[in-house]
């Protein structure tokens, strides 16, 4: 195992983590959505650096989300700009109902990815 110490010379990776709750039956409907609605314009977006998607095994319709940034005040500008608020409104109308919350964990505790352990 290879400890391995990720931008020591820059900036951290700003980590964002979203906790969104579904319709148990609309979890990969969720995903598609996702992957149409958010993961499109994010790629194009200044900073984007990957997108993890994880569905709980114990808790039905929950799905975390882990986004990738390559500097925190970059990923804040355009959480503050106007396309995010209209792809959340998107989102919420093509599920129609049966997006039941969003908790956006980087509000009440900032994460920066420092390390990452690899199998080399």
């Amino acid at each position: 195992m290879e400890l391995k110490h990720i931008n020591k010379l820059e900036k951290p990776i700003a980590v964002e983590e979203i906790r969104v709750m579904v319709s148990p039956d609309w979890v990969d409907r969720w995903v598609e959505l996702d992957d149409e609605v958010w993961t499109s314009r994010l790629k194009v977006s200044e900073g984007f650096l990957g997108k993890e998607i994880w569905i709980s095994r114990d808790v039905p319709g929950e799905i975390n989300v882990v986004i990738y940034w390559a500097d925190y005040d970059i990923w804040q500008s355009h959480d503050k700009s106007g396309w995010c608020i209209e792809l959340d409104q998107q989102m919420e109308q093509r599920m129609e109902g049966h997006l039941l919350s969003m908790e956006f964990k980087f509000k009440k505790n900032q994460n920066f990815k420092c390390y990452e352990m690899s199998n080399v």
